[in-house]
């Protein structure tokens, strides 16, 4: 129905509404059986895995077998007590996005099988890797050692992983998922060449997380149930080898009788589904003045969709910094998420306030710079709305961004930024509210990009850390409960740090993979109207 435009640069935009709901628990990853990732497993987990049984909701798929069964309970419960540090090294990464994707599940290296004697879930598998003979008896009369640190061709983990031609080694692994990523295998060889280190980041390893196996495969999620939400689809899209891709799509929801609904419609909650490889992705909304100036015809380019129908607009990194002047006024963003599969809900009672016939810009990130195919790229996403009478408080954003960004190599550089209560009055009174005496927040986190090392959120009052993020890629969301108040006077301020010891020129700010960003966000309600 409508046509694409290129992503305009001002990439404070580009994430401004990356809301990714879960409860407070600063400085810490989530890991599988962390199911609300508030970084212990206890019974807040089993009770959400609990409620999604018998769907596939893909932040209660623990396993990550496509459903959501007792093999799930199970993992969570012999799970219990398990707490996550702050862990930014590569041998997170490796856990986080191979072995907890593809090796961690009731039937292979996790409870209670533990296949081979070896269980490689997170506080379990490095002591269970390195150092360790193989219970296969073929490598281990071959003195090799399932990690053997510093010497990855005496390695068995890796032998298994590449596949080999002696029946007596066994089946490569993943047992019946197909080969990993090239990428994948050559990061744990790095690793295990550089002395298998636990806490040590390692350059030259790339961004794992937006690394597909060759045989994963994509399955749509089921729309919200009739009068309880609706779908909107950004369709298949092709990303070439060495490439990375951001695209724009335009649509709108439609009631039962492929109609816009009439009115406006309160989301309360919504689920993201698109398949790995994605830096991000963000719905934004169309406004009329973007309409006006012609936004959804520029920078259309032929030829990317699997259908050839399908009508993208593709982002220039090039052409961003003359382009940006759309995004302030043409373009406002309403939900987002970097994690594939995010299921979020508001707190009771608090939505966003959407028109039914809003043209929604969807805007997707796919990264194939270390890919030998194709990459298709696609995105789900449902929105869950409440009744009118049901909204007690409307959910607003803010933001705040430092652009300022110049890291030399072999340096690290801190940015600062603030926001403040005053930086939302002007607009809250156009808005039509009046006698506001402070803001309620109730959601804050932060976006930064691969050479991002640490965010930290304070309150400006009383200096108090609120957030603490030192994942790029899937930062933690602090929710407060009861909220956070804030007076006229008061606010948030961050500071981002970036290193730059793995290029030889300096990183600086922009929307591309290997380009940085340091944004704060989140949302809030009003006190009084």
């Amino acid at each position: 129905m409508f046509r694409n435009l290129i992503f305009t640069p001002i990439a404070l935009f580009l994430i401004l509404s990356i809301t990714v709901t879960a409860s407070a628990h600063p400085a810490t990853f989530p890991f599988p059986e962390d199911v609300n990732a508030d970084g212990i497993v206890n019974i807040q987990d089993l009770v959400r895995v609990a409620a999604a049984f018998g769907t596939a909701s893909a932040d209660a798929d623990v396993n990550a077998d496509g459903r959501i069964d007792i093999l799930d309970l199970v993992r969570v419960a012999n799970a219990f007590g398990q707490t996550e540090q702050i862990d930014d090294s590569t041998y997170h990464d490796i856990q986080h996005y191979i072995f907890d994707k593809s090796c961690v599940n009731t039937a292979c290296h996790g409870t209670p099988a533990n296949a081979g004697g070896l269980n490689l879930a997170y506080t379990n598998s490095y002591q269970h890797l390195v150092g360790q003979t193989p219970k296969n008896p073929a490598a281990a009369a071959a003195g090799m050692q399932l990690v053997d640190a510093g010497n990855p061709d005496n390695s068995f983990l890796l032998t298994k992983l590449m596949g080999f031609e002696a029946v007596a080694l066994g089946q490569r692994m993943p047992f019946g998922q197909g080969k990993l990523h090239d990428a994948k295998i050559a990061a744990i060889r790095t690793w295990i060449t550089a002395g298998a280190p636990q806490k040590e980041k390692l350059t030259g390893i790339g961004d794992l997380a937006v690394l597909r196996d060759p045989e994963e495969t994509f399955h749509a999620p089921a729309p919200p149930p009739l009068g309880q939400g609706y779908q909107i689809h950004l369709p298949p899209f092709k990303i070439e080898p060495g490439k990375e891709l951001e695209v724009f799509y335009a649509t709108q929801i439609t009631d039962e009788n492929g109609q816009t609904p009439q009115g406006d419609i309160f989301v309360n909650g919504y689920d993201i589904y698109y398949p790995t490889g994605s830096h991000h992705f963000i719905l934004y909304r169309v406004t009329r003045l973007g309409v006006r100036h012609g936004l959804l015809e520029e920078n259309v380019v032929p030829g990317i969709g699997v259908n050839p129908e399908d009508t993208f607009r593709v982002v220039n990194s090039e052409e961003s910094e003359t382009s940006g002047h759309h995004d302030l006024l043409d373009r406002l963003p309403v939900i987002g998420s970097q994690r594939a599969g995010k299921s979020i809900r508001f707190p009771e009672g608090i939505a966003l306030r959407l028109s039914g016939d809003t043209i929604f810009d969807m805007n997707s990130h796919y990264v194939n710079l270390l890919g030998t195919e194709t990459l298709i790229g696609e995105t789900y996403v449902n929105l869950w709305t409440l009744p009118p009478e049901a909204v007690k408080y409307e959910a607003k954003k803010f933001a705040a961004s430092n652009k300022d960004i110049n890291v030399p190599p072999q340096t690290t550089r801190m940015v600062e930024g603030e926001w403040r209560v005053s930086d939302a009055l002007k607009l809250l009174s156009r808005q039509g509210y009046r006698d506001i005496t402070g803001l309620n927040v109730f959601q804050v986190t932060s976006h930064m990009h691969r050479h991002g090392e640490l965010f930290e959120v304070y309150h400006i009052s009383t200096d108090a850390l609120l957030h603490k993020s030192v994942a790029y890629d899937n930062a933690p969301v602090d929710q407060f409960n009861p909220p956070l108040k804030l007076s006229v006077g008061d606010g948030l301020r961050f500071e981002c740090t970036h290193s730059n010891f793995d290029t030889d020129k300096p990183i600086r700010y922009g929307v591309t993979s290997e380009d940085e960003m340091a944004i704060m966000f989140g949302f809030y309600y009003v006190d009084a109207q």
